[in-house]
Parts: C-alpha cells; sequence; structure tokens
C-alpha cells in the first residue's frame, strides 16, 4: 500500500532478495504483483532451457569442432570421450558469464532481464555439457538433482502459501546463524586447501565420506530454508506495493536461489555416488 512501512529483516540472505528489502519506493499504481513475478521467472527457467538445448544442439549436430585436446576411454564399456578446442572455448565462456553474471545483476539492476538470462542460460548450458559428455557419470545426477530440486521448491512454496511454516523473526535468526556458519567453514576449508602445513588436514577431512556429506546435505537444508525466506520477502515486496520493475528483481531473485539449491543437491548426490 501506498505509504505503507517496509519490514526491516536482518537478514542478508540472497544478495538479490536482498537488494529488494532496501527498496523505499512504493504505489498502489503499477505495484508489481505475483503473477507478474513468477511470469518473469518462468522466463528464466526458460534461459535455463535454452542454454541446455544450445548444448544439445551443438552436441548432435557437431558443432564443437576444432582440434581434439582430449581423447580418452573414460565409460565403464570402454568408450572414448573426445572433446575439441572449439568444445573448450564454449564452456570457457558459459563459466566466465555464470561468474560475472550474477555480480551484474546484484550491483546494476537494470541489466537484470539481460545478465541473469545470461546466467541462467549459461549454467543450463555447462550442466548439459557435463551431462552429455560424461552420460555414464553425470546423466543420471543430473536428472534426478532437478527432480529433488523441484519436489522441494513446490514443497517448500506449498507450505510457505497454506501459511503451514511461517518466517517469525527467531527462524530467520536461526538461518542467519546457519548461513554465516556454513560460510566461514567453506572460507576456512578453501583458505587451509592454500596453505602447506593444513593442506593435508583439509585433504585428509574432504576425503572422509561422512564429514563430505554432512557438510553437503547441511548446504542443502541451509538453501531450503533461504527459499522460505526469499518467498516472505516476494510476499511483503508485494503487499508493500513495490513498483513494478521490481518484478524482474524478484524473480531472478527466486531463480538463483533455486539454482544454488539445485547445485547443492547435484553436489550432495554426487558425492553419495562417489561413496557408494
Amino acid at each position: 500500500m501506498a505509504g505503507q512501512t517496509k519490514s526491516n529483516h536482518i537478514l542478508g540472505e540472497n544478495p538479490i532478495i536482498r537488494r529488494l528489502q532496501k527498496v523505499t519506493e512504493y504505489g498502489s499504481e503499477n505495484a508489481c504483483t505475483y503473477r507478474g513475478i513468477y511470469a518473469k521467472l518462468i522466463y528464466f527457467v526458460l534461459c535455463t532451457a535454452i542454454g541446455v538445448g544450445l548444448c544439445v544442439f551443438l552436441k548432435m549436430t557437431n558443432g564443437f569442432g576444432g582440434e581434439i585436446v582430449f581423447d580418452q576411454p573414460v565409460y565403464e564399456d570402454g568408450a572414448n570421450v573426445v572433446i575439441y578446442s572449439n568444445e573448450i572455448f564454449w564452456i570457457g565462456a558459459a563459466a566466465v558469464i555464470s561468474f560475472i553474471a550474477p555480480l551484474l545483476a546484484v550491483f546494476i539492476r537494470p541489466t537484470i532481464p539481460v545478465t541473469g538470462a545470461l546466467f541462467c542460460a549459461s549454467i543450463g548450458f555447462l550442466l548439459a555439457w557435463a551431462a552429455t559428455t560424461f552420460a555414464d557419470q553425470y546423466l543420471a545426477p543430473v536428472l534426478l538433482a532437478l527432480v529433488i530440486t523441484l519436489m522441494i521448491v513446490f514443497t517448500m512454496g506449498f507450505l510457505y502459501g497454506m501459511g503451514i511454516i511461517k518466517v517469525t523473526q527467531k527462524m530467520k535468526t536461526f538461518i542467519m546463524t546457519a548461513l554465516i556458519t556454513v560460510c566461514l567453514s567453506s572460507l576456512l576449508v578453501f583458505i587451509g586447501s592454500l596453505i602447506p602445513f593444513t593442506r593435508g588436514i583439509v585433504q585428509q577431512l574432504a576425503a572422509n565420506p561422512v564429514l563430505s556429506i554432512g557438510g553437503s546435505v547441511i548446504m542443502v537444508i541451509v538453501g531450503t530454508l533461504l527459499l522460505l525466506v526469499d518467498f516472505d520477502t516476494i510476499r511483503e515486496s508485494v503487499e508493500n506495493g513495490l513498483p513494478k520493475k521490481y518484478e524482474w528483481y524478484a524473480a531472478y531473485g527466486l531463480a538463483f536461489s533455486i539454482i544454488w539449491l539445485y547445485l547443492k543437491v547435484l553436489d550432495l548426490i554426487l558425492k553419495i555416488m562417489k561413496k557408494d
């Protein structure tokens, strides 16, 4: 509503969603709506599908060309995987885009329709490449992670929408604590892997299947809880009457969270398969 005060969240979760919490523009006319946000979310999902389709098309039509840079038997039946120089270029470009695009989206909001689309498409491209190039190892995990992620998103959306789960201030504080803990732990592990004195200890810890899988489970749980906070922030954005232009921001923020959760689910599945 016009002039309505926006609630002040203490949680620094998804950086895209967090920017919405700092918006001070309100008005009942031409305000963002749930329909508009989820329509734009579908747009980003389609961009991801386009990235997948582009990779599959290039694979099927021998669009990846150039000199052979890798030709080794990696499948259980002894079949070779062949990777070409142009293929490396495509993968490198997609990786760079997937890193730069989210940064541009955070700091230059008007670019989100483009940078958000590029990020989603590049992630879809990279996942499709891994799944098709190393199908024996990655195709099943990629598809299974997709199914599990969609189940989590729809379940959390249903529970939140029906009011079964309410995002309280205490819950946000708990999620904040968990998020800071896992981020600091990951940072310490990364720093430890760079120091010769502690590198061996970090490698031993990483090789421990119980610790490795346990850490991934925690990341998936935190990612799931962050979805609830995203839903709550979007609800407040609509109810407080943010201008319609922020629909792009809200949609991309949720898309970013879903992709991040998917990657964590995929990481967990791969670690379980490695253990087996």
